[in-house]
């Protein structure tokens, strides 16, 4: 190409090295961007991976203590079915009464001694202590033990105690039972006293 003006040698080298020196900056702005921009773009993309796997995290959270809840929810009635009958403390005592001498009567157990107690504040629940006391071997005693604690119903034996009423067969022994069932406390009712006194 002829150029409407004439240019030397040297003028021509200052002309291509001023060339090649724009393309180059040229270059390195085009890169420079380039590498912005990505970078950018994966800072943007990390970010919102991040709020996705937190949020899908809480999602995740949040379904685990439901499905908590719901273990715990039916772990409860389950207990709350072997609550004692009955809607107030003398009804609950009357029928605990009722299954303890029956039970005792199925092991030939003579019950000679029985009674309500006062019934005690257990939070959401009342505890129905009833107290019984009978002679029977130590081999009774121990089937007796076992029979209340695999009864359909939530019972603690709180107090025992024995004594040998007879010298010459000290196989046989008297024995005081403390039995615990439970009610749930409802609104209107007071909680009895923390001790267990006799109803009488």
């Amino acid at each position: 190409m002829n150029l409407p003006f004439k240019i030397n040698e040297r003028e021509k080298k200052v002309l291509v090295i001023g060339g090649i020196v724009v393309i180059l900056i040229i270059a390195f702005n085009l890169f420079s961007w380039y590498s912005d921009s990505r970078k950018s773009l994966e800072e943007f993309s990390d970010a919102g991976l991040f709020m996705l796997q937190k949020q899908l995290n809480k999602i995740a959270e949040k379904k685990d203590i439901q499905k908590r809840y719901k273990a715990v929810k039916q772990a409860l009635e389950k207990q709350e079915k072997k609550l004692l009958r009955g809607n107030t403390p003398p009804v609950s005592a009357a029928a605990l009464q009722n299954f303890l001498k029956d039970t005792a009567s199925s092991l030939d157990i003579d019950v000679k001694l029985e009674r309500a107690l006062n019934p005690v504040d257990a939070e959401f629940y009342l505890a129905i202590p009833v107290e019984i006391g009978f002679t029977a071997s130590t081999d009774e005693l121990k089937n007796l033990l076992v029979r209340l604690r695999k009864s359909p119903f939530l019972l603690s034996v709180s107090e025992l105690k024995t004594r040998v009423t007879n010298i010459s067969k000290p196989a046989d022994i008297y024995t005081t039972l403390v039995v615990t069932g439970f009610i749930r406390k409802t609104l209107d009712k007071t909680a009895g006293n923390k001790e267990a006194k006799n109803v009488t």
